[in-house]
């Protein structure tokens, strides 16, 4: 085979086209969001016994350094999430930003395999939070970039999956390797997810910046290709193929934006303003302030249940740490459905599914109280009860992730948020970052002093009010919308 002939079956195209697919960018967002959430829970049933084997904490202890530990994982992806959103927006590459933060969590994993201290976990906890700030917030926005709006539900969904799983496997595994091979096994585990993390993260390719190399591609085709071959020429009755009007369609729009923004740049127009209208606009729109307020008890409620679960059924049913991770089973496997959740948003909107999710976690919270005792009856209920959370949270979550592009969107077709809803999806997302991170701050504190000063029964029915209050906004404020708009609305702009 000759060289030429190598090159044609090698071609740049081709390798474009997987390595820019939806399906890749969905594989890869994906990735990111387990490599994030695998990585942070792992640690979950094996902090509490690393913090008195290898720290020296006293039982009593345990509980209060393990809430703050989860809440300064919370506390750092607060801060970093405006600063990651605003960055993604007004820069070429979203994948930069994915890298960037898969340093931070390697670094984080590093020093959570040799430390020794509370300084270096909390400060490992920290870098962990800058990661998730950055793969919750250019991750979403790079697959919104990459699909339809009226699809965004179920590609939202396979994220959910990888969320599912990641929390489904990591506190298992983490209990597993620790009890049985040892605490450094389990970060050696974290290390070799991290390089196939990286590998994603360096192949995959952005949508635009594929357009643009297929059009600087069929710029250079007429001079390589026809000068070098007079007889070959093209045929002045050429007539396009349907595929061909769409690649000469998409090549022109991508054309006319580079065209923008070189204008944008070499004018100076870029402004303190201008760049802070979208997220000045985000923040002032009722239905994504309900929306982030979904998203803030999301992760009070389900952050709640991680502090004190594992030590409730500690102290209750006199688990170890195996038994510890083994309870976020019925918790996470309902997130496994996420795809058919993000479906049924697609089809229905976000409100009726939060509404009955929340409704359904109100019931269970409350109903929680009723385990008491080291019965078999006792532990059937728990996890019953575990299960019916974990499938009302996953209604809630999946529906409110989608709703924040379909709101973007809809403010984009206004003018709400500028020319571009591109634009605005990194700084929606730092917002709903900010939100979560806010409830995974919130929800250790209150419920372990709760569960400290009050008991399990107080604690399960403060969540529950909790739970049943958020409808209100919910049902209020989170409206339906028309996608198709909005998708068209984007492609003439």
């Amino acid at each position: 085979m000759s060289t030429i002939q190598k090159q044609e079956v090698f071609s740049l195209p081709t390798c474009i086209q997987i390595r820019s697919s939806v399906s890749f960018i969905t594989l890869t967002v994906s990735l990111a969001v387990f490599t994030d959430i695998f990585l942070y829970g792992v640690v979950i049933p094996v902090i509490p016994f690393a913090l008195t084997s290898r720290i020296g904490l006293e039982e009593t202890e345990v509980q209060t350094w393990l809430s703050v530990l989860l809440a300064v994982y919370g506390a750092a992806m607060f801060c970093a999430s405006p600063i990651c959103g605003w960055a993604t927006d007004h820069v070429r590459s979203r994948r930069t930003f994915l890298l960037i933060g898969l340093v931070a969590l390697g670094a984080a994993t590093s020093l959570l395999l040799v430390a020794r201290s509370l300084a270096l976990i909390i400060v490992a906890r920290a870098l962990q939070g800058i990661s998730a700030a950055v793969a919750w917030v250019a991750g979403p926005a790079l697959l919104a970039d990459s699909v339809d709006p009226n699809q965004i539900g179920y590609f939202m969904g396979f994220m959910g999956d990888a969320m599912g799983l990641a929390i489904l496997a990591a506190p298992a595994i983490g209990g597993v390797v620790f009890e049985r091979v040892g605490y450094n096994a389990v970060f050696y585990i974290c290390l070799g997810i991290i390089g196939l993390d990286l590998l994603f993260r360096l192949l995959v390719i952005e949508k635009k910046r594929a357009t643009q190399i297929d059009v600087q591609q069929d710029e250079r085709k007429p001079s390589s290709m026809y000068n070098s071959d007079t007889t070959a020429r093209k045929p002045e009755n050429f007539v396009p193929s349907p595929a061909q009007k769409a690649m000469f369609e998409e090549n022109a729009s991508v054309k006319s934006a580079v065209s923008d923004e070189d204008y944008r740049q070499s004018t100076k127009v870029k402004n303190w303003r201008g760049r802070l209208w979208p997220l000045i606009a985000l923040l002032l729109s009722s239905r994504l302030a309900a929306d982030l307020f979904g998203c803030l008890v999301q992760a009070t409620l389900f952050t709640s249940f991680e502090s004190i679960l594992p030590l409730q059924v500690r102290e209750t049913f006199h688990w170890g740490s195996l038994g510890a991770g083994l309870v976020f089973l019925p918790l996470t496997l309902p997130a496994l459905i996420s795809p058919l959740v993000g479906g049924i948003t697609d089809r229905y909107q976000a409100r009726w599914p939060c509404i009955v999710g929340f409704a359904l976690a109100a019931l269970s919270f409350v109903l929680l109280r009723l385990v008491a005792g080291d019965t078999v009856k006792d532990k059937i209920v728990l996890c019953f009860l575990v299960a019916i959370v974990g499938l009302a949270l996953t209604l809630v979550l999946i529906p409110l992730m989608a709703d924040i592009i379909l709101t973007v969107n809809e403010m984009e077709a206004t003018g709400r948020v500028g020319s571009s809803a591109a634009r605005a999806y990194g700084q929606a997302y730092a917002l709903f970052n900010m939100s979560y991170a806010a409830g995974s701050a919130i929800g250790p504190l209150l419920a372990g002093l709760l569960k400290l000063h009050m008991g399990w029964k107080a604690t399960t029915l403060a969540l529950g009010c909790l739970s049943g209050v958020s409808i209100i906004p919910i049902a209020l404020w989170v409206r339906a919308s028309k996608p198709t708009e909005a998708v068209d609305n984007k492609s003439t702009a």
